[in-house]
């Protein structure tokens, strides 16, 4: 069962999805989905929605928003994705869901919140995460971006400072632009969209090559500070993460360098990484959407065991006038 519900935080109306708990287990915390880039609550192949339904079949209410200007929810939004990116990057939606988990919690008396999703939504819960350790309890980041779009590396002059424009062909031109490319070697070496296939002509090793790329030791140009910086203060911590990356993809390499240079020094027990083979930077291929769920709920499931009980009950002012079930 599915329940449609309505927020109003920060001078935003927000429509989200509530998948209440089965009977059996009561988790003290919820499960908070962001939105995936500018993706509706349902996420990627509905990669959200059948983590919530899991999830709640194991105790865990489960809850899918959509931040201002996405999905259901209206608000502002920049007019390009580049735009919108860069405003993830900085942290633009990390108030409302600060204000969307106080509410939550509040109405459905929780203890805290595991937070997290795809891409951009890993951003934001990983800033909010840094910001309000008592109220993250735990962080999921499935391929999570520690660097800046290809326009702002342009605007501090570093890795990749030429702007590339993706089209569904690549005409002589363009190819050969890409010879002094950074981002486009990277794409190509992690057989990234339409450079997958150019990989068949490199006549060299590709971790070889990669690391000739890459200062492994060193936090590359193109790093997004702030977010590595909360990054290390979160697994410092020591709260509970969960990441998960296409095995070989550039989410993935970018991490292991992330990795090495800015977590040499800092233990982290509580940080489980896993890599999925055979998939792309949605998990849309190679059955990553199965395996994704199945390791998130695995995960959740030990760090933040509940109680046996009966029944899990829902505060009156959880379900106000007007409110409905949802398939989506």
């Amino acid at each position: 069962m599915r329940e449609l519900i309505q927020l109003d935080v920060k001078g935003h109306r927000l429509w989200g999805t509530f998948h209440p708990p089965a009977t059996g287990t009561r988790r003290s915390v919820g499960v908070l989905f962001l939105n995936p880039g500018h993706v509706p609550r349902s996420g990627h192949g509905g990669l959200s929605v059948l983590a919530a339904e899991r999830l709640a079949a194991r105790g865990f209410p489960c809850f899918r928003v959509d931040l201002p200007g996405l999905g259901d929810s209206d608000g502002p939004l920049p007019e390009t994705t580049s735009e919108l990116y860069q405003l993830v990057c900085k942290g633009g939606f990390v108030e409302v869901a600060s204000a969307v988990r106080e509410e939550l919690q509040r109405r459905f008396g929780l203890e805290g919140m595991l937070m997290g999703g795809l891409c951009g939504a890993a951003t934001t819960a990983l800033y909010l995460a840094d910001r309000e350790p008592e109220g993250v309890r735990g962080l999921f980041m499935f391929e999570p971006e520690f660097y800046l779009s290809e326009q702002e590396a342009a605007a501090v002059g570093g890795e990749g400072a030429e702007v590339e424009v993706e089209s569904p062909r690549l005409s002589l031109k363009r190819v050969t632009s890409k010879l002094f490319s950074y981002w486009g070697w990277m794409r190509m070496l992690t057989r990234e969209n339409e450079y997958a296939r150019l990989f068949k002509y490199v006549p060299f090793p590709r971790q070889k090559l990669l690391d000739l790329l890459m200062d492994w030791d060193s936090l590359p140009a193109v790093t997004n500070v702030p977010l590595v910086r909360a990054w290390q203060r979160v697994v410092e911590r020591g709260q509970p993460v969960l990441v998960l990356t296409a095995e070989g993809k550039l989410r993935d390499v970018f991490f292991d360098r992330i990795h090495r240079s800015a977590l040499a020094d800092l233990p982290h027990p509580n940080l489980s990484r896993i890599r999925l083979k055979g998939t792309n930077h949605i998990f849309t291929t190679g059955g990553a959407i199965e395996s994704c769920v199945d390791h998130l709920c695995q995960w959740a499931s030990e760090r933040f065991p509940g109680s046996n009980t009966t029944h899990l009950p829902i505060p009156p002012e959880a379900v106000r006038p007007g409110i409905e079930r949802v398939v989506g």
